[in-house]
């Protein structure tokens, strides 16, 4: 009997999983009460992901739709593969459109190299080999279902709305949460049980050269997430300040002299205590995140745990 893939993918990247979780992990608590009073920090950190869950979705209906660009057996498995109930990107940007206004969507353009190279190199390999998306389908989705339950349930702890008669469905849906939540009455159990028996029978239609190509590029996937985090805790805070100094400025618009130039105490302890106080924590608790040079003023991202399980 032929191994999943999938499992193949976990073997190959377990201690990348390890390294990312800790990042995650250490990183997740800052990003929600009673360290921030608001979602914005979540959202800017997540919205990071919004590129890359829409290049590879859009790649794999891509790939289904055109008759000429793959040879018919890997045409095939990628229709089999392509669960539509399981597509994110659609339900990340429903959220993102909730959790920041689209006036303050980006106060401060910021370059993200680490991003922008994992962005590059999705399209290319999938148009060249698209028997790689079992590995992007396989860490991005199972990755919902395992480390993205506990994050969900930390996000409906700090932000969803309580006190209503409305359902946790709708909760979620009004919190910006769409993006962890399935349709359905069993949360997704069934697509995700339904996805991995198509990726354990579909594993015997790839050669012994598509598989050691799709493993490599799982711990690629890795890899790269692995930096865009880092990334993401490098540049999320200096995004929050720009974003929470232009709204007290906002508000502030109506007074007149003196007043007007006072900047709110909290702004100053985002800027210039909170971030000191993180790297210490962060070089405590994070040898890896540390030893990468993440400079003061990295503060508190929110990312997704990608444990494929």
């Amino acid at each position: 009997m032929t191994i999943s893939i999938g499992d193949d993918i976990n073997a190959a990247t377990r201690s990348y999983h390890t390294t990312l979780n800790q990042l995650i992990l250490q990183f997740l608590p800052f990003s929600l009460p009673p360290h921030t009073s608001n979602n914005h920090l979540y959202a800017l950190g997540i919205s990071h992901f919004l590129p890359i869950y829409s290049s590879f979705e859009s790649s794999l209906r891509g790939h289904r739709r055109r008759s000429n660009t793959s040879p018919s057996r890997i045409k095939d498995t990628l229709r089999a593969l392509h669960i539509p109930q399981l597509e994110r990107a659609e339900a990340l940007e429903k959220d993102i459109n909730i959790l920041l206004p689209s006036l303050h969507r980006d106060p401060s353009p910021i370059h993200h190299p680490r991003l922008e190279a994992f962005k590059r190199h999705i399209q290319p390999s999938l148009a060249s080999k698209p028997h790689l998306l079992f590995a992007y389908t396989w860490i991005f989705y199972m990755a919902l279902f395992s480390g993205g339950r506990y994050i969900r349930s930390k996000l409906r702890a700090g932000f969803t709305l309580s006190n209503t008669p409305k359902s946790q469905h709708h909760l979620d849906e009004l919190a910006g949460l769409s993006f962890w939540i399935f349709p359905g009455e069993v949360d997704g159990e069934d697509l995700k049980i339904d996805y991995k028996a198509r990726v354990a029978l579909l594993s015997s239609e790839l050669t012994e050269e598509e598989r050691a190509e799709i493993i490599a590029e799982g711990v690629h996937i890795m890899v790269s997430l692995t930096e865009v985090v880092k990334e993401i805790a490098d540049t999320v805070p200096e995004r929050a300040i720009a974003l929470a100094e232009e709204t007290v400025s906002d508000t502030m618009t109506h007074l007149k002299g003196p007043v007007a130039r006072i900047r709110p105490p909290w702004v100053l302890l985002l800027r210039y205590i909170f971030p000191m106080g993180f790297m210490d924590l962060l070089s405590a608790g994070t040898g890896i995140a540390a030893s990468r040079g993440l400079r003061h003023g990295a503060g508190t991202p929110m990312s997704m745990q990608v444990a494929a399980k």
